[in-house]
C-alpha cells in the first residue's frame, strides 16, 4: 500500500470510529427520549478528537515513505471531491425540503423530530457522510484505477 492509501485508510477509520460512536449516542438518546440535551460542547468534542487523531496518524505516517503526487492523484482527488459534494448537496437539499414541508404545515414529518438540535446533527451527519464518501472514492480509485 502506498503512503496515500495508508493515510486515507487511517483517516477513514478514525472518522468512522469517532463520529460513528457520537452519532450512535445521539440518535439512540433521541429515540428513547431520555431528555439529555446536546450542547455545542458535545458537538465540539468529536471534532477536536478527530483533529488530534489526524495529527497523530499523519505524524506517524510522515516518517514513512512519502511519494510525490502526479496527475493521477489530482484526478482521483477531483473525482472524490465531486462525489462528496453530491452527497452533501443531496443531504442539504433533503433537509431544506423537510424543513420547508414541516414548517408550512405539512402533515408528515419524516424524522418525527424537527428541533434545531436534531436538524443540526443531521446536517453534521451529512458533512461526515460526504467526507466518508470522499475517502472511500479515493481508496477505490487508488485500487482500481481511474
Amino acid at each position: 500500500m502506498s503512503y496515500k492509501e495508508k493515510s486515507l485508510l487511517a483517516s477513514l477509520g478514525a472518522t468512522l470510529i469517532v463520529f460513528g460512536w457520537y452519532f450512535y449516542q445521539f440518535f439512540s438518546i433521541q429515540m428513547v427520549n431520555i431528555g439529555h440535551e446536546f450542547t455545542f460542547n458535545d458537538i465540539f468534542r468529536p471534532i477536536i478528537l478527530i483533529v488530534i487523531l489526524e495529527i497523530i496518524i499523519q505524524s506517524f505516517l510522515a516518517g514513512r515513505d512519502k511519494n510525490k503526487e502526479d496527475e493521477r492523484d489530482a484526478l482521483i482527488e477531483l473525482t472524490s471531491y465531486r462525489n462528496g459534494y453530491w452527497v452533501l448537496s443531496i443531504g442539504v437539499w433533503f433537509l431544506l425540503i423537510q424543513l420547508l414541508y414541516v414548517g408550512s404545515g405539512g402533515w408528515y414529518d419524516i424524522f418525527g423530530n424537527s428541533s434545531p438540535a436534531f436538524i443540526s446533527h443531521l446536517l453534521l451527519l451529512f458533512f461526515v457522510l460526504a467526507e466518508v464518501t470522499n475517502f472511500i472514492t479515493q481508496l477505490y480509485h487508488y485500487r482500481k484505477g481511474i
